[in-house]
């Protein structure tokens, strides 16, 4: 299908701490055009992990709607959510969540190997994917004897085999040093471009922030634009 792009429209979602509610979001609004990357920043415990999470139909909102392609994703019930969770959208997250018992290539597919899909074509796109991320040589090794920035890139491979229309990335530079973060960064950009992603990006580096396409900050259950004014 094609990638037409996201809509979400007044996303609610409320926790309890016993008898106190807490209204993380508030009516959350986001549309998202094929390409497009969007950073989402906000102080600590605004609800970025949580937006990003309802995003990636990890979760369901209490209120509101995540449109893809004119559908409400949240009216299928959870195993045809799971699937098109699997099929349509990606994760990066700060720590790589690699399965350490498994190669680069293995866990580079893995996401495929769930779905069914046929092993031959998951390890040639597995394959292409390494090499695209700069990793061809470090397919056969398994997580303990990559860096952290390698192994950040076999999880963007990771997120990336089953050809997604959404990237969601939470920190995916907040554990790295500051170069090869920024090697990260360009590869995540990269693949948004050349694959016509929509990608959100929940980061604290402003510097990343400022180059996607827009910068909103979570402030108070709500996304607003951001401004050279708001980041000096």
């Amino acid at each position: 299908m094609t990638n037409q792009g996201f809509k979400a429209c007044k996303i609610h979602k409320v926790f309890f701490d016993g008898s106190r509610k807490l209204e993380v979001l508030k009516g959350v609004d986001l549309t998202l055009r094929a390409g497009e990357m969007a950073a989402v920043v906000g102080v600590s415990g605004t609800g970025k992990t949580t937006l990003l999470h309802i995003l990636g139909a990890l979760d369901r909102p209490d209120q509101g709607e995540l449109l893809y392609n004119g559908e409400n994703i949240f009216r299928l019930d959870d195993a045809r959510l799971s699937s098109f969770r699997n099929q349509t959208i990606g994760f990066v997250f700060q720590f790589h969540h690699l399965l350490p018992e498994f190669t680069a290539l293995e866990n580079t597919i893995m996401p495929g190997l769930i779905a069914g899909e046929n092993l031959q074509k998951l390890t040639d796109r597995g394959h292409d994917l390494l090499a695209r991320v700069g990793l061809t040589d470090r397919a056969e090794h398994k997580p303990g004897e990559l860096s952290g920035g390698e192994q950040q890139r076999v999880a963007l491979g990771r997120a990336l085999i089953m050809k997604p229309a959404l990237l969601l990335a939470d920190e995916p530079t907040g554990n790295l040093d500051p170069r090869t973060g920024n090697k990260v960064f360009e590869l995540i950009q990269r693949m948004n471009e050349d694959f016509n992603l929509s990608t959100v990006m929940v980061t604290h580096n402003y510097k990343l922030a400022e180059q996607m396409d827009r910068c909103l900050t979570l402030e108070n259950g709500l996304l607003c634009q951001d401004t050279e004014e708001r980041k000096k």
